[in-house]
């Protein structure tokens, strides 16, 4: 893949998510409706705006614009770049010459992640520092060269997928002020090398995206099974370096489970292939790798295992009564041993977000129709202001999938829920990678919103819910501002569960940016407390580091250290990510903690320190 309008990048929006050609926009000749990027009218939206996040005294009867500069403007606020001439010249003698780019498109669309602090800045020109240069790789041994020439010159590669990511990891350090930094673009690298059908596995290039990753084996009748929300727009190398996670996790695992093996090229090193069996015995180094983002070196292919297309697919929706009844109802469910491939349960706050989303179908009409709100609220003693709306999918053999469902209807309806049926699973089907197009619309609007995830054991689960909602809500309470936050459990293990929170607001001005991070701090505070993780499945990058040095025991954060000194001596592999800065000889705790917190999250936009 040589030709330029090929690239990823300029397909899609350097301000936003998605295609270019796609977005939620006010209706023309309404502008109290707004359009979903199919066309169809969302009635919901406003209503839910002025419930949730205004006054509903002085109701909007229409959205204000807040515009993103151009693409021109923000390439003219780029600084000149940082040029290494030996470390150029040499990709010019190694790669072909549509390899090598430094145009100011280029530049500009691999300096930030697709979450709300990135879209912000970008928005606003709040550009600090953009890659020098974008490199594009087209197989594991023009990744080789470009990692020893980096080794070399002294020159910062930071891996690029998708450039999906929500939390910081493909943007260059600001404090990267002398060195050369390149953006090393992998979706070139999109090919399946191999295929193995009866053990079931196939080898790819990491830069193949999601789409392209299963049409690839569905012409040989097999299927990966990740599908996470970013699925149409992120590739297999990024699932990697995240430790990522699907919507069908609890049937066929999260990305450590379905990667075999690996292949990693590393500046201290050379390349490191972990083997490809079943079980490893020994240490298995593949887990050292996956979800090490790029900060130890460049994952170039994978073995992964690939599921036989299903012979059947169902999705439908339930109704509880409360998000407790409806999470005790997953946990027997998940303790039984049924692990339908899809399982989402929506607390109250995120059921009415997405009732307000739906478009105009015959599922809308038919759960919010009168007959039906009588019917929960009279005869199963529904409190329709607590409703949960739960999703569930079952794949595979006719015989599986109805097993599957009979065991589930008898769990569900003893926790009093209510099925509404398979409407409400294909419109979930339909819409479930479109939470980004609203974010991107509320950015257009006046508004914003954002999310965060964990994971924790089930005891718990329940505290660490009520705990981050209350703490959110008490960092609006003291800035007498009004927000919104809801949460979803969707991915179930044997000992506990994801919680994925997302949470919404109205634009004020540029100190809007430190109501998120109380927000964050706050939560991940709770969190913590909870025995919660710093993430589930969106990656540490820069955003999650300081508190790295509380959630590891300080032995186990040292070893990584010494590791990632190992492999990556001159600290050239996406610096400031997933690890702190190591001590320097003879540096006490206080320069530490203060040279710590300059690099952190807080700091990078002039905001409070980083020290929790």
């Amino acid at each position: 893949m040589a030709a330029a309008d090929a690239d990823g990048y300029t397909k899609v929006k350097w301000n936003g998510w998605g295609a270019k050609n796609r977005k939620m926009e006010v209706d023309a000749e309404d502008p109290s409706l707004v359009r979903h990027t199919s066309g169809k009218i969302i009635r919901g939206i406003l209503p839910f705006i002025n419930t949730e996040l205004g006054d509903p005294s002085q109701a909007m009867s229409k959205l204000d614009n807040t515009p993103s500069i151009t693409i021109e403007e923000a390439i003219q606020k780029l600084q000149a770049p940082i040029v290494n001439p030996p470390f150029l010249a040499q990709m010019k003698e190694d790669l072909k010459e549509d390899q090598v780019k430094s145009d100011g498109e280029s530049r500009v669309t691999h300096i930030f992640g697709k979450n709300y602090r990135d879209l912000w800045r970008m928005r606003r020109g709040m550009i600090n520092r953009a890659p020098d240069v974008v490199l594009l790789p087209e197989s594991h041994d023009d990744v080789v060269k470009i990692v020893n020439a980096a080794q070399k010159h002294n020159v910062v590669l930071i891996p690029f997928g998708g450039g999906t990511n929500v939390t910081g990891c493909v943007e260059p350090n600001p404090f990267e002020t002398r060195r050369m930094i390149a953006s090393v673009d992998i979706r070139r690298m999109s090919k399946m090398i191999s295929i193995d059908k009866q053990s079931r596995t196939a080898v790819f290039q990491v830069g193949v995206m999601g789409p392209d990753l299963d049409e690839q084996l569905g012409r040989h009748g097999f299927m990966f099974g990740h599908d996470p929300d970013s699925y149409i727009y992120s590739c297999l190398g990024g699932w990697i370096g995240a430790r990522s996670s699907g919507a069908y996790s609890n049937k066929y695992g999260d990305i450590e489970d379905m990667v075999l093996a690996v292949k990693l090229v590393t500046p201290g090193r050379g390349v490191i292939e972990t083997p490809v069996a079943p079980r490893q015995c020994g240490m298995d180094l593949k887990h050292i790798i996956i979800g090490s983002e790029g900060a130890i070196g460049i994952v170039t292919e994978a073995t992964i295992k690939i599921e036989p297309l299903p012979a059947v697919r169902r999705y439908e929706g339930w109704l509880f009564p409360s998000f407790e009844a409806g999470f005790a109802a997953f946990y027997k469910l998940t303790n039984a041993g049924i692990s339908p491939c899809c399982l989402r349960l929506y607390d109250d706050d995120e059921t009415r977000m997405s009732f307000a989303l739906k478009t105009d179908t015959p599922f809308v009409q038919t759960v919010l129709s009168k007959g039906i709100k009588q019917f929960l609220s009279t005869v199963k003693g529904f409190d329709m202001n607590k409703v949960c709306l739960c999703i569930i999918g079952f794949e595979g053999t006719q015989t599986v999938v109805d097993f599957q469902r009979a065991q589930t209807k008898g769990i569900f309806c003893r926790h009093n829920a209510f099925n509404v049926g398979t409407g409400a699973g294909d419109n979930w089907q339909e819409k479930k990678y479109d939470l980004p197009y609203f974010r991107d619309f509320a950015l257009s609007h006046k508004l914003w919103a954002d999310v965060f995830e964990t994971t924790t054991v089930y005891s718990e689960a329940l505290s660490l819910w009520k705990g981050v909602k209350d703490a959110v809500r008490q960092v609006w309470k003291a800035e007498g501002k009004k927000g919104w936050i809801g949460c979803h459990t969707a991915h179930q293990y044997k000992t506990g569960c994801c919680l994925y929170f997302t949470f919404a607001g109205q634009q004020f001005d540029d100190n809007d940016m430190a109501t998120l991070f109380a927000i964050k701090r706050a939560a991940t505070e709770v969190m913590i407390k909870c025995k919660g993780n710093l993430t589930h499945h969106h990656g540490i990058g820069y955003e999650h580091v300081p508190w790295m040095p509380r959630y590891y025991q300080q032995g186990a954060l040292d070893w990584m250290l010494r590791m990632k000194a190992d492999l990556d001596p001159q600290d050239i592999c996406n610096p400031g990510k997933l690890l702190p800065p190591a001590r320097k000889k003879g540096e006490s705790d206080a320069a530490l903690e203060e040279r710590r917190a300059k690099v952190m999250m807080f700091d990078k936009m002039g905001l409070p320190s980083a020290k929790l």
